[in-house]
């Protein structure tokens, strides 16, 4: 018998059976494809081994006017940080700092592993977070354990919210209750806010629910969640729908060499560089003097769903915030502030602050700067077009396309001057007009997505390799889990699973970074050939093959493999599993599990089934591997 190449065409597709499929491939993890060949993708590796808090929902990078300072503002549920020279800053915003009264703290005891401090009036909820300074110790806490230090609000001692239940910095050695701590301060952030989106149904329903804890921490309803008690936050509330207490998101932009953040639905921060990384955002409406300088703002808009500055006209934009002279948000509302003036939103003849309505659909759901200068808008019902005019109406707006959306916020990315994003059963491009990428696992993403998680998938490009990646929630899954690639370069499409929840392309070190949920890490990406220092387990699959439609078995008795190992182990190996099945519904069964490293040459088999499909896959440390042209002796051998 001769030798056969066997030449899968390239990408993953599921829109059918693996059957279908004859010739290709059919799935995968941890896989990519270049030049048409599949390959393991690169590894991963922390950039800082302390873990951050909350969970990263946004990623945002710039420099200081030297351009010798860069700056990664991270966005998570709980914190606002600046990540530089490898250490995190707190930037969140402060609520309110109090002088509390003399000895506020007290031990519950060797019992409990809980402390409470007394401070009247502070608004703090469940989940928030505080610090404190000025603590004096006592019994075993120090004042190092007490000052500076993060503590999170884990209930109400006594069921009075004056109270605040936390975890002690060190198990107690009184079998009683101790008091003391002198007269310290505490400084209480902003709120947290949700890590999942929760759905309401039934009494109860937020803001009727709401639930607090007395003498220790009680976990949130995992959603979706019923009845009376349900977890009630009124800052991420849905404004569009109610029964829908969404996820708390960032969007971060910097305004010159300063930060601006915004928390969705919720105020606009500013942290002046010049101010230094031990200072915290800023509420926008606060008036400050930095330097001689004064800030004083001009009806800045009191909550917004996303900002952005334009890119070339320094003008900050709110969207989906109250018009001037108006407390109540308006969904379609876009505004700006004046030019080179974030502070300043006052519309006057002196300047071009102002604002347009959208005129068609119910909300805006995120914005987009893309090439010259343009920002891309997407509402519930369409995409529109903000473009910068200059005077008298400063930016002009027209309707791109209509009856299509995005699935959410950050479900967008701007690659290659082509802007890509997933909609609710869709993925769509624009390059100056709307088109649908036609899409190879379209079925099997969008029928195992979480749709009430919707608001975590987050784009991502990785620029070196011609790819964007979404990251989405399974349908099992409260969390990104999952991911779809798409090479724009060679119009290829790949899936797998990971858990990120964020991304930013060449990053620090020219590589992108990302940021996980479980560890609540951030990593370089394409790093290596491991995860986080574990075996990076990648696999491909081959559709069934067979002979005549299976009208005879095929019989296989010798395997050629053609593979480059690209890894930085010392041993390279790559798995390869044959499989077969009689019919295209009956289970696989292994027909033979062969080892491939740099010195295998061809391997003989003797092998007889009616269809016969392929898994490459590797599970070592060090490994990398690509794909080439393998072959086969093979032939077809009797009838049914």
């Amino acid at each position: 018998m001769s030798l056969a190449k066997i030449q899968f065409q390239p990408g993953i597709v599921k829109e059918t059976t693996s059957y279908t499929q004859a010739g290709g491939w059919y799935d995968c993890d941890k896989v990519r494809f270049r030049a048409g060949m599949p390959e393991k993708i690169g590894g991963w590796t922390p950039i800082v081994s302390t873990p951050f808090i909350g969970t990263c929902r946004y990623i945002h990078q710039w420099s200081n006017q030297e351009g010798n300072q860069q700056y990664l503002g991270l966005g998570t549920s709980d914190k606002l940080y600046i990540l530089w020279s490898n250490s995190y800053y707190d930037l969140t915003p402060v609520r309110l700092t109090q002088t509390l009264g003399t000895n506020p703290l007290t031990a519950l005891g060797a019992t409990s592993p809980y402390m409470y401090v007394h401070a009247p009036s502070n608004g703090a909820a469940i989940g928030d977070y505080f610090t404190l300074s000025g603590a004096t110790g006592f019994d075993v806490f120090t004042p190092a354990m007490l000052n500076g230090q993060q503590f999170q609000v884990t209930g109400y001692y006594g069921d009075n919210p004056d109270y605040l239940l936390f975890l002690a910095p060190a198990q107690t050695a009184s079998a009683t209750p101790v008091s003391g701590g002198g007269t310290p301060t505490a400084t209480f952030y902003i709120s947290s806010g949700l890590q999942d989106a929760v759905v309401g149904q039934g009494w109860g329903v937020p803001p009727w629910g709401g639930w607090y804890v007395t003498m220790g921490p009680r976990p949130a309803p995992s959603p979706p969640a019923t009845g009376w008690g349900v977890a009630f936050n009124p800052k991420t509330l849905n404004p569009v729908d109610p029964t829908i207490n969404q996820i708390r998101l960032w969007s971060l932009d910097n305004f010159g060499e300063d930060l601006v953040a915004n928390v969705r639905g919720g105020p606009i921060y500013y942290w002046h560089a010049s101010m230094g990384l031990l200072w915290t955002a800023l509420p926008l409406t606060q008036e400050v003097n930095i330097d001689g300088v004064d800030y004083v703002p001009s009806d800045v808009p009191a909550t917004a769903m996303q900002i952005l500055t334009s890119p070339n006209d320094r003008h900050l934009i709110a969207y989906g915030c109250p018009d001037f002279g108006e407390t109540k948000a308006d969904p379609l509302l876009v505004r700006w502030s004046s030019q080179e003036n974030a502070y300043d939103w006052t519309p006057l003849r002196t300047n071009d602050a102002g604002s347009q309505p959208l005129s068609a659909g119910s909300y805006i759901i995120c914005a987009l700067r893309t090439a010259g200068g343009q920002i891309l808008i997407w509402t519930d019902l369409g995409l529109w077009l903000q473009q910068y005019i200059g005077m008298p109406y400063v930016f002009g707006f027209q309707p791109v396309a209509q009856n299509l959306s995005i699935i959410g916020p950050n479900a967008m990315i701007n690659a290659a001057s082509v802007v890509m994003w997933m909609d609710r059963g869709l993925f769509y491009s624009y390059t100056g007009t709307v088109q649908e990428l036609p899409c190879s696992v379209k079925d099997f993403v969008f029928s195992n997505l979480n749709y009430t998680q919707a608001y975590k998938v987050y784009a991502g490009h990785n620029h070196a390799m011609s790819e964007v990646w979404w990251f989405y929630p399974s349908a099992n899954s409260q969390e990104n889990d999952s991911y779809v690639i798409y090479n724009y370069g060679e119009q290829l499409w790949s899936v797998g699973t990971i858990d990120r929840t964020a991304w930013l392309d060449m990053g620090r070190a020219n590589h992108p970074v990302a940021t996980d949920r479980t560890n609540s890490l951030i990593y370089y990406h394409e790093y290596g050939d491991d995860a986080n220092g574990q075996p990076l387990v990648s696999w491909i699959d081959s559709a069934d093959i067979d002979a005549d439609g299976g009208d005879h078995y095929l019989y296989l008795q010798r395997f050629i493999p053609d593979v480059v190992f690209r890894g930085d182990g010392s041993q390279q190996a790559l798995g390869v599993t044959i499989f077969g099945r009689s019919e295209p519904l009956k289970p696989k069964a292994t027909l033979a599990v062969l080892t491939v490293t740099t010195m295998t040459g061809q391997q003989y088999l003797r092998l007889r089934e009616r269809q016969i499909s392929f898994r490459f896959q590797s599970d070592a440390l060090g490994v990398g591997w690509r794909l080439g042209t393998i072959r086969a002796d093979w032939q077809q051998d009797g009838r049914r």
